[in-house]
Formats: C-alpha cells, sequence, structure tokens
C-alpha cells in the first residue's frame, strides 16, 4: 500500500511546526522512538543494569537490532556488526586493511568528510597514497573511471551509495567491477543510502557498507552498524577492539575473535539507544521498507518539480531524483544565508559548501505543504516571511 503523509505525520510531532526538510542530516524523531528509549530509562531505575536479567534483556536487544538491520539488507544477521556511527564503521575497515608505504586508495571528489578525513589521515600517517576521481555530479558511469585510477597497489575503493552534496545514486556496481579486478575491496558509506533507497549489498557486489540510526532510518544519535562480507573479515582486521570483541579472554592479552561480524565490536553498548533504533526499524518495517522506499522517491521528484518550476533555479544530480536529496542552487542567493533565511519561515534544509547549495531531504512523510513552503521561501528569496518596517 502507498504511504500517505498524513498518515504518519501524527507520530513526527515536530513537523507541525515546520517543514521539515534535513533527513539527510537527522531525521526527526518519532513518538516510537521516544517511547523506547523512555521504557528503556525506566527498566535501567527499576533494576540494577548489570543484573543478570539486565544483561540477559541487553544481549537479546543486540541481537535483535543487528537481525532488523540484516532484513533491512536482505542479509544474515552474522554478517552486521553494531558500531557508533557510519564514520565509527568505516573507520574500521579503513584501519583494519595491512597498509604499506605505497598503497594506494581510490575515492572520489563527493564524499563526506566522515569519510575523506579518514582517508586523508591514513595517508599521512601511513604513506598510502590518495587518489580521488573526479565524478562530477555523480550520476554517470564509474567502471572506467576506477579502473583507470587503480593499480596493483589499490588496496581499497572507497565511495558514497548516494552523494551527499548531489543527491546522486552512483555506479557503485561499476565501480565494485573495476576495483575487484584490481584486487582491491569496496567500502561503501552508505549514510544517504540505508532507508531512503533500496540498499542490497550483495547485489551491489561490495565487501563492507557502513550506515548509521539517525538519518532515513529515523533512529538516535550515537548509533551506526557495519556489514561486511564474510570473505572479507579475512582481509579486514580488528582495531578498535576490547571485551566484545570475542571470547576466552587471556590475561596475556589474546582473545578468540567472534567467527562472525561481532568481532568488529568493542565494547559496552548503548542499550538505550539500541532501544530506540530497534523501535525505529520495526516502524519502518511495519510500514514496509519498500513502501518508503516508494514515497521518498515520489516525494524528491515532486520537490525537484516544484523547484524546476522557479526561475533562477538550477537542480544538481542528474535529471531524475534517484535518492530523498534533492540538491539546488538559487541565482543570486548564497546557500548559507538562504538556508537562514528558510528556517526564520520556519523550512529547514541544508547548505553546502561543496557545491554551494541548498539540500532538501524528502522524506516519505513530507507532504504538499512543505513543498509548498519551501517553493513560496525559493520563489520570494526569503522576503515572504521579513517583518514590514
Amino acid at each position: 500500500m502507498p504511504i500517505e503523509p498524513a498518515s504518519v505525520r501524527a507520530d513526527l510531532p515536530c513537523l507541525a511546526g515546520e517543514a521539515y526538510l534535513n533527513t539527510g542530516g537527522a531525521g526527526p524523531m518519532s513518538r516510537v522512538v521516544a517511547g523506547a528509549v523512555e521504557a528503556a530509562l525506566a527498566e535501567q531505575l527499576g533494576r540494577g543494569r548489570m543484573g543478570l536479567p539486565a544483561i540477559t534483556a541487553a544481549r537479546e536487544r543486540q541481537a535483535a537490532l543487528r537481525t532488523a538491520i540484516g532484513r533491512l539488507l536482505g542479509r544474515p544477521a552474522a554478517e552486521v556488526a553494531i558500531a557508533q556511527s557510519t564514520t565509527h564503521a568505516m573507520n574500521q575497515v579503513i584501519w583494519g586493511i595491512d597498509w604499506r608505504p605505497g598503497d594506494e586508495v581510490v575515492t572520489t571528489a563527493l564524499e563526506h568528510p566522515g569519510l575523506l578525513v579518514p582517508l586523508g589521515v591514513l595517508a599521512r600517517r601511513m604513506g598510502v597514497t590518495l587518489r580521488v576521481l573526479d565524478a562530477g555530479d555523480g550520476s554517470g558511469p564509474l567502471e572506467e573511471r576506477v579502473a583507470g585510477a587503480c593499480s596493483p597497489r589499490t588496496r581499497l575503493v572507497a565511495l558514497s551509495h548516494v552523494a551527499y552534496g548531489t543527491g546522486a545514486r552512483l555506479d557503485v556496481e561499476g565501480a565494485v567491477r573495476a576495483a575487484h579486478a584490481a584486487g582491491a575491496l569496496v567500502l561503501v558509506d552508505g549514510a544517504q543510502g540505508a532507508g531512503a533507497v533500496p540498499v542490497d549489498p550483495g547485489a551491489l557486489g561490495c565487501d563492507a557498507y557502513a550506515l548509521p540510526a539517525q538519518k532515513w532510518l529515523m533512529g538516535p544519535e550515537g548509533l551506526g552498524a557495519l556489514w561486511i562480507a564474510p570473505e572479507a573479515m579475512q582481509r579486514v582486521d580488528v582495531t578498535v577492539s576490547g571485551y566484545e570483541t570475542g571470547g576466552d579472554h587471556g590475561t596475556d592479552g589474546s582473545v578468540a575473535l567472534h567467527p562472525d561480524a561481532r568481532r568488529y565490536e568493542a565494547s559496552t553498548h548503548p542499550e538505550v539507544l539500541i532501544a530506540g533504533w530497534l523501535a525505529a526499524l520495526g516502524w519502518l518495517e511495519r510500514l514496509g521498507h519498500d513502501a518508503v522506499h516508494r514515497a521518498t522517491l515520489a516525494a524528491a521528484a515532486a520537490c525537484r518539480a516544484r523547484l524546476g518550476e522557479i526561475p533562477g533555479v538550477r537542480i544538481l544530480g542528474g535529471p531524475e531524483a534517484t535518492s530523498g536529496l534533492v540538491a539546488f542552487t538559487v541565482d543570486g542567493w548564497a546557500p548559507e544565508p538562504a538556508a537562514a533565511a528558510l528556517a526564520a519561515g520556519g523550512v529547514t534544509v541544508r547548505w553546502l559548501a561543496d557545491p554551494p547549495a541548498l539540500r532538501a531531504s524528502c522524506a516519505f512523510f513530507t507532504g504538499a505543504d512543505d513543498l509548498d513552503r519551501l517553493a513560496t521561501g525559493v520563489r520570494g528569496r526569503g522576503e515572504w516571511y521579513r517583518p514590514r518596517p
């Protein structure tokens, strides 16, 4: 069944006061998530947090979360590790490779600092060459470009599923073919993908996929996940490690690594947040992930159509909506003051420095009124809300 925005907006109270178009930064808090977090806090108030009942409940929640993420990705729970964020998950892969000076990593100029910064630090500390491809707006094929950038020393190709600055869905499949032909692993930043578009790591062919809780999957901040292919675990060692990395802990620091992706988990998990994310994933699953994806894409297409009618607006990311992100420029209106002006009128979008643009995140709950308010504000260049002298 198609999702009607009005049918879900009552569960997202902040939408009553603003046109919230920044799920790409963080999705609006739902009553479902807030209630689950409050219940988890009440549970901790009522019994010892490290008593056997609490420990058992925590283990069950952790297993349920890995299973729910696995269902979202169409993969077994054994291939999922709980992380603190997308960036934390990506760092586990980036630093888990046995790098040697002169090795190479390939990425694109479209990447978020959450990926580019760790790659830059890797290059500086390990003597690795970082090759940054010009991928345009991200809407074109990548196989030949990636193949041309790879060499026998390329160990990793890292790129986004959806470009955070243009909203284009990248040709991950082509990049994977080129990378694997060169013997390199492929890491995908799924921060703007998971929850907004269908994600099937097996179909993409990648070796690892990192995703956050708080964006399109509507969970709380402070959580993320790493999916990693079983065969890639042999090439990606543990880095941040601790009690949760395995069992049979020895007094010499030895550990028997978990045979599955749990080896990339290090220590105590934020149980209150896990309860919140589980609730969010359950809510989305009841709505239907496919229905959520279709409604998100439809909202983005409607947003592009509304903005495309306004003189002086240019939409980035290719000719069609392929994600929930709509990046655009407005002639004569710099992104940062434009975002501030729209916010003063109750329209929340993100401004971007590179490329300099505004970005509207359109989700399954985005309604026609939200797009009307955005279009009115853009058309009037913010004049619509300013008090008259």
